[in-house]
């Protein structure tokens, strides 16, 4: 009855606990969401007041589908200050959040038979969008000794005749794991030897803890012709359902990636659009405050964490996500995340949807006092179930 493309993709279990901790909500238990992947601060009110201003004037009609003039200007400058990445506005293209950036991508630029290499642990979706586009996913593994960092030795290693493509995420989801300049290079040389096109999800590059997230376009300038950078206003700006993501890269792809949307879902939604471009070209410090205060919930995480018996983690660069290894518990990831929500009210996302089992994944996407809290009863749990 479904087609084979459809029945090769697995549900979403980010949206599946999360869900399951709303549906318990509901009922009126009190659960701590540590499953959350979205900030839970307002956006800021300069930005609803440019979507109110927009629906007041009117501009709610159809917009050339690849963005708005204005809107692909900001996020050309805001490339440039940001990271250093010069491109033409022809260059750029708004999408409806920036999934569907790379979910254009992969169709554009892979075909059945082709290989995608996807560092692992990896966000739930990329193989699933791979898949989607008749190409096959190549897991490469990170190791926690590594701090999730992937390495161009392991670039090298799993590629084929058949490798078109590599992922690379960082700050990333689910580790927190932040690629420094040199490790960039080097994957950059890989990369350029074996031909490889590179799609970077930058989507986190405004929170980092002590450091910055480097682009690889900007770094190894070299392999910018076959690097598209993916970003987004969703996590910077707490944004999540206003739905606008950009892509930035050749030309040539980018274009493709238009008609696509041409013939798809048509033009990001107008309104949230001008959200966006106020987002972009505004004051930036409400931006820097967020940052600051997920600096401080990252903090009183990893000082809970490390005073739990029988766990272990590497502490997150950036995003707001610890991955938690409790394979001393005995129990498969998607069971742990289970038990814990029902028994202790803790939502958490099982590491087997982001390939590796015996993790979960905690966001510090809360407030402090809920943090706390969390951890009071994750520490229990882990408790009871460790001697």
């Amino acid at each position: 009855m479904l087609s084979e493309r459809i029945r090769a993709v697995h549900p979403s279990p980010t949206l599946r606990f999360t869900a399951l901790a709303r549906e318990l909500q509901s009922q009126g238990k009190k659960v701590v969401n540590l499953a959350a992947g979205e900030p839970d601060f307002d956006t800021p009110e300069p930005i609803k007041a440019a979507a109110i201003r927009a629906i007041q004037e009117g501009f709610t009609k159809y917009t050339p589908s690849s963005g708005i003039p204005e809107l692909k200007a900001a996020i050309v400058s805001t490339l440039a200050r940001d990271r250093g990445l010069a491109y033409r506005p022809e260059q750029v293209m708004v999408t409806c959040g920036a999934k569907q950036a790379l979910f254009n991508l992969f169709q554009v630029l892979v075909q059945p038979g082709d290989e995608v290499l996807v560092p692992s642990p990896y966000w739930v979706s990329y193989p699933e969008m791979v898949r989607l586009a008749g190409a096959t996913p190549v897991e490469v593994r990170t190791e926690p000794s590594d701090k999730f960092r992937l390495s161009a030795e392991a670039v090298s290693k799993a590629c084929t005749p058949k490798t078109r493509c590599l992922i690379l995420n960082s700050p990333s989801n689910p580790t927190g794991a932040v690629l420094g300049e040199q490790s960039l290079k080097e994957i950059a040389r890989v990369a350029q030897a074996k031909g490889l096109w590179i799609i970077s999800d930058e989507i986190y590059s405004q929170l980092v803890y002590g450091g910055k997230a480097p682009s690889i376009a900007a770094v190894a300038p070299e392999v910018a012709p076959k690097t598209l950078v993916v970003d987004g206003v969703s996590k910077a700006y707490a944004m999540t359902g206003w739905r606008i993501g950009y892509m930035a890269g050749p030309a040539e792809v980018v274009e493709a990636a238009g008609r696509l949307q041409d013939h798809s879902t048509s033009n990001p939604a107008s309104i949230s659009q001008k959200a966006a471009l106020a987002a972009l070209t505004g004051d930036p410090a409400s931006v820097r405050e967020m940052a600051r205060e997920f600096g401080r919930r990252r903090d009183l995480l990893v000082r809970r964490l490390a005073g739990i018996p029988g766990i272990s983690f590497v502490e997150p660069e950036g995003a707001f996500y610890c991955f938690v290894d409790i394979s001393k518990s005995g129990l498969k990831s998607s069971v742990f995340s289970e038990r814990l929500l029902q028994e202790a009210l803790v939502a958490s996302i099982p590491g087997d949807g982001f390939g590796w089992d015996h993790y979960v994944r905690l966001s510090f996407a809360v407030g402090s006092e809920a943090l706390e809290e969390g951890m009071n009863r994750f520490q229990k749990f882990i408790g009871s179930l460790i001697s």
